[in-house]
This record gives C-alpha cells, sequence and structure tokens, in this order.
C-alpha cells in the first residue's frame, strides 16, 4: 500500500503500512468524502493496529462495533503533529479539534 491511497480498512492493509510517522484518516462509507477521525502517530501501523482492534478511538470503536464499512489513507511525515493540524484546518473553517470530535459522536 502507497501513501495516499484508500483502501479498506482490515488487518491485511493496516498490515502493509509503514512503521512511520505521519497522519492518517479514517473514514465511514456513510460520510461520503468527510473522515470519521483523523490522527497522527509516530508508528501508522501500530496506530491503526490500536485502532482496527477497538483499542484506540471510542468512536472508531463504535463504528466498528456497529458494522460499518470503515475505509483508511496515510500520509507520511517528519512532523505528524504539523501536518495533522494542518489537515484539521484544512477541513473545518474554525480548525477546532473539538468540533471534529462532537461530529464523530453523533454517529
Amino acid at each position: 500500500m502507497r501513501a495516499g491511497e484508500v483502501k479498506p480498512f482490515n488487518s491485511s492493509n493496516v498490515s502493509s503500512t509503514p512503521e512511520t510517522g505521519g497522519i492518517y484518516c479514517i473514514y465511514d462509507e456513510t460520510a461520503g468524502d468527510m473522515p470519521a477521525y483523523l490522527g497522527r502517530s509516530n508508528n501508522i501501523r501500530r496506530r491503526l493496529k490500536e485502532h482496527l482492534t477497538g483499542r484506540g478511538s471510542k468512536s472508531v470503536a463504535m463504528l466498528l462495533d456497529h458494522g460499518h464499512k470503515l475505509w483508511f489513507s496515510y500520509g507520511l511525515s517528519n512532523n505528524p503533529h504539523g501536518s495533522e493540524a494542518a489537515e484539521l484546518a484544512r477541513l473545518s473553517p474554525s480548525g477546532n479539534r473539538r468540533r471534529e470530535i462532537k461530529y464523530l459522536e453523533d454517529f
């Protein structure tokens, strides 16, 4: 799997992600092109595996528990924190992470 590709959120695809820093997006099929979750990590593969097994975000765990079809993509970055902040600002006019989290709780 290459950075920027959107793939089904499953163990096979997650296992093919790099063990390096970057940002990732998890998409819910019912939300269109808006991310259900945007995160950063110093080890993308490890963090995505945590989400996949329900030990990551409560929002992602809830979507998986309710049988939602999820997809994901990632981007490599030497500065995951800055990259995540830039992507959040792009997605939300206010750049407010709380707004993104509230959106996730509305599912």
